[in-house]
C-alpha cells in the first residue's frame, strides 16, 4: 500500500504519529534537565492530560492513514471499513 493522496505525498498521518512519539518522550523527561540545560516542569494535572492525548493521537494517525489509502485506491469500501473498525476496537 502506498497512500500519498493527501498532503502532496507528505504522509501527514506519519507526522501525527511522530508528534505522539515526541510528546511521549517529552512527558518522560518532565522535571529533568536536558542536554541544553533546559527543564520543563509541568504540573501533574497537565502531564495527566497530555498522557491521555497520546492514544488519541495514535488512533487518529492510523485512521488518517487508512483514509489516505482509501483515496489513493489502496483500499476499497469494504477493506477501508474493516481496517477502521479494527483501529476503533484497538483503541476502545
Amino acid at each position: 500500500m502506498s497512500g500519498g493522496h493527501f498532503g502532496n505525498c507528505g504522509y501527514d498521518y506519519y507526522k501525527v504519529a511522530q508528534f505522539a512519539d515526541e510528546l511521549e518522550h517529552e512527558i518522560e523527561c518532565n522535571g529533568k534537565v536536558n542536554e541544553y540545560g533546559d527543564k520543563h516542569d509541568y504540573d501533574p494535572d497537565v502531564i495527566d492530560y497530555l498522557e491521555a492525548q497520546i492514544p488519541k493521537l495514535r488512533k487518529m494517525a492510523e485512521i488518517m492513514r487508512h483514509i489516505d489509502y482509501l483515496y489513493s485506491g489502496d483500499h476499497g469500501d469494504d477493506s477501508f471499513l474493516l481496517r477502521v473498525k479494527e483501529v476503533e476496537a484497538k483503541y476502545d
